[in-house]
């Protein structure tokens, strides 16, 4: 951990040794203690709010689906963003994730949509992700409804399991999307990258307790290999990506395999590699500003090429 910030890695030592007396304590881990970490942290940690002159709560037209709508020029049509929350399938909402949904709009000018999609273990794969699939299809007809200004061209985004549901999608449905935003991406679901061992433990997302939630998320003995973005067939028309990963992330790796993939298809791709990072860095902001400010600035200058 030399080359991590100082800030980042006395929290994580302090992270790391609360984690341990859990352990100690033999405390089992359950969703609702996963749901309430990842939402102190961020809470605690992204602190300064972003104003954003328009946000609506409402649903996917025709649906049951939240989602939380964020407007930063009411008055002009601006494109259109789909955000789909981290959380490993199991943690994260429009709620926690409000902060981070108000800094992508407001460093890229767009219409930033945040999908309260369903979670597991309550509702396993593939509920979650037939919620992202009927945003996407009703995106227009949901803006049309509440009568906002928008452009036709639709991206998507995700972080962490959010970005194996964009890729996912944008596989699936890539005539839709106009680029794609992967934001250090959970894409392989099998454990197959050598990081997932590397850094397997003390850099805040851990590999066993990445294998507990999609042991949540997994329920019917699916496939995890055919689930799995990285081993899914691409598209020709795969649409233009960008891919952040973490140097003391696990899943560095599987970020790593997914550009390699796009580049050998031909798809324009950038990538840009945090060495000092760990995951989920953006619910980390207010330990390392310097580094959220040039994530941000890079997927802004992405999807406004």
């Amino acid at each position: 951990m030399a080359d991590m910030p100082t800030s980042l890695q006395i929290w994580l030592k302090s992270f790391n040794d609360t984690l341990a007396q859990a352990n100690l304590l033999a405390i089992p881990p359950t969703p609702e203690m996963a749901r309430l970490g990842l939402a102190t942290i961020t809470q605690q940690l992204v602190v300064s709010e972003v104003e954003i002159s328009r946000i609506i709560d409402t649903h996917i037209n025709g649906t049951s689906i939240p989602c939380r709508i964020y407007h930063p020029t009411p008055n002009e049509a601006l494109p259109v963003l789909i955000f789909f929350h981290g959380g490993g399938h199991m943690c994260g909402s429009v709620e926690v994730y409000d902060p981070i949904s108000r800094r992508l709009a407001s460093h890229s000018q767009h219409i930033v949509v945040a999908i309260d999609y369903r979670l597991a273990p309550e509702y396993p794969y593939p509920k979650g992700l037939v919620d992202c699939i009927m945003s996407l299809e009703e995106i227009n007809r949901t803006l049309e409804q509440l009568d906002l200004p928008f452009q036709q061209a639709v991206s998507i985004a995700g972080d962490s399991a959010g970005g194996a549901l964009a890729a996912t999608l944008a596989q699936r449905n890539p005539e839709k999307v106009n680029h794609l935003a992967l934001i250090y991406p959970s894409l392989d679901y099998t454990f197959s990258s050598d990081s997932l061992v590397d850094y397997r433990e003390g850099y805040l997302l851990e590999t066993a307790k990445m294998q507990w939630y999609f042991d949540q998320y997994f329920q019917q003995g699916e496939d995890r290999r055919d689930a799995s973005p990285l081993f899914s067939a691409l598209p020709s028309n795969h649409p233009e990506t960008i891919v952040i990963t973490a140097g003391f992330d696990p899943l560095q790796d599987e970020g790593k395999r997914y550009v390699e993939r796009l580049q050998v298809l031909g798809v324009p791709t950038e990538h840009h590699h945090f060495e000092n990072m760990t995951h989920a860095f953006l619910n980390l902001e207010d330990l390392v500003p310097p580094n959220c400010e040039q994530a941000y600035r890079y997927i802004a200058n992405f999807l406004n090429q």
